[in-house]
């Protein structure tokens, strides 16, 4: 039996680390950190940066040196997550540009992959389970948001959160990432409505919300997904998630600070290999990521969760 020859493809590896889903958001709550190795701890520094200390040192004195248990130590292991299609060598004699098709192809693949890191995100940040009980708000029907009869103001809500981590971090979230059907609801909430009509704005939008919010950075959660290749779900529901994270510098970042979590991800990768079958007739391209989805400072977010109730 031929021993299949497995060979990594510089230029569709490029394309699938450049390739980006505009739809997806989960990266703005967790963003990337490159890692060498697939498990291991990592040092969080964090909140003993805001902790009263002595730093005056008298000549010829000893430093003020931080003790080492002021440094919190998270354990972490990346999992492997790939996919693969199958080309025949017809299809390659019959297309023009073959090229073209291994690169749509690869960008299909990279898709598959990103949705499933984005569901695994939402999943995890959507579930109040993984929050301290101070650190999440659940709506109920007397205070639906989508129920425009009951004397409710949302955005007092939303600052509740926002008051809630600042408490705790010592800083106002700078992200805010909403479900399509909750941001519905604050579009056309009377209450919004009516702060925007007193300045002579007869509707509201992310940018003028933020405004509003004073969060700079607001987005929309649109990804839906398939079990059956038919019916689509919202990633994203009736929630709202607050959160300090770090800013990205070009989408990547390379040091751990007082931030909501991280997605580790091993240098890299994502990855595109080939290999052929079939005595060369099939040519198979194959995307491999390798990462973990980390929450650093559990306290730097706050969910926001059921906000409709009649749809």
């Amino acid at each position: 039996m031929a021993t299949e020859i497995r060979l990594i493809d510089p230029i569709l590896t490029s394309i699938a680390q450049e390739y980006r889903n505009p739809g997806f958001v989960g990266n703005h709550l967790f963003p990337v950190v490159t890692v060498n190795k697939r498990k291991g701890k990592i040092p969080v520094f964090g909140k003993q940066a805001f902790v009263e200390r002595d730093t005056v040192r008298a000549i010829r004195s000893k430093s003020n040196r931080i003790s080492s248990n002021d440094i919190e130590y998270l354990d972490f292991e990346m999992i492997e997550r790939d996919v693969e299609v199958a080309l025949d060598y017809i299809e390659e004699e019959e297309m023009a540009d073959f090229l073209e098709v291994e690169r749509q192809a690869t960008n299909e693949l990279v898709d598959i992959l990103l949705l499933g890191r984005e569901k695994q995100i939402a999943d995890y940040v959507q579930n109040p389970n993984n929050y301290p009980a101070s650190m999440k708000m659940e709506i109920t029907a007397t205070n639906a948001f989508d129920d425009y009869s009951k004397n409710v103001d949302p955005i007092l809500k939303i600052r509740e959160g926002l008051v809630a981590v600042r408490q705790k971090i010592s800083r106002y979230p700078n992200v805010m990432v909403i479900g399509e059907s909750t941001y519905r609801a604050l579009m056309f909430h009377p209450k919004i409505l009516d702060k925007f009509k007193a300045v002579g704005i007869a509707k509201t939008n992310t940018q003028i919300l933020s405004e509003l919010l004073e969060i700079p950075n607001i987005y929309i959660g649109l990804g839906v997904y398939t079990t059956n290749g038919s019916d689509f779900v919202d990633i994203w529901g009736d929630n709202i998630v607050l959160a300090y994270v770090e800013e990205e510098d070009k989408g990547k970042t390379s040091r751990m600070g007082i931030s909501f979590g991280y997605l580790l991800q091993k240098k890299g990768y994502p990855e595109v290999d080939t290999y052929f079958e079939n005595g060369g007739k099939i040519k198979v391209i194959r995307a491999t990521d390798t990462y973990a989805i980390l929450t650093t400072t559990p306290e730097a977010g706050f969910l926001i969760y059921n906000t409709n109730h009649l749809s």
